[in-house]
């Protein structure tokens, strides 16, 4: 018991001093933890800040529900396809800030920022499970 204690410490740790989990990031992690996803499909698309957000199922946009009133965020308002997919593209930033997004259940991708990121999945009606800030660095078991 102790043991394993010790190594979750020891492993978020070291996480921490790479940099592979920053604060931001951290909210979306203990909600994917808590809430448990199954890996139904069945698309849920929400706004919020005038962006348009598609999700894999219901339960995984309460996990983003979550992590998004952890880190003080505007609420998601689920809606219809129709009615979001207008407010897929924002202008970005040209900033070079990398994040890296696993598809759900399928690879990983990086792009060259987080607005990018969201601009392209939902452009391309594809929901992430999980992003990190940085370039990718592994890829799919599988």
């Amino acid at each position: 018991m102790h043991g394993t204690i010790k190594l979750i410490l020891a492993v978020g740790s070291l996480l921490s001093l790479m940099g592979c989990i920053r604060a931001e990031a951290a909210p979306l992690f203990d909600c994917s933890v808590k809430f448990k996803c199954s890996a139904e499909k069945n698309f849920v698309w929400a706004t919020a800040d005038e962006r348009c957000f598609v999700f894999h199922n219901k339960c995984l946009m309460r996990v983003e529900q979550c992590a998004r009133t952890a880190s003080g965020k505007t609420e998601l308002i689920e809606t219809e396809r129709e009615a979001c997919k207008p407010n897929c593209n924002k202008i970005c930033l040209d900033l070079y800030d990398p994040v890296c997004a696993q598809i759900f259940q399928e690879e990983y991708i990086t792009f060259s920022n987080e607005c990018e990121m969201r601009n392209s999945l939902c452009e391309n009606e594809r929901p992430y499970s999980y992003y990190a800030t940085g370039e990718c660095v592994e890829s799919p078991v599988g």
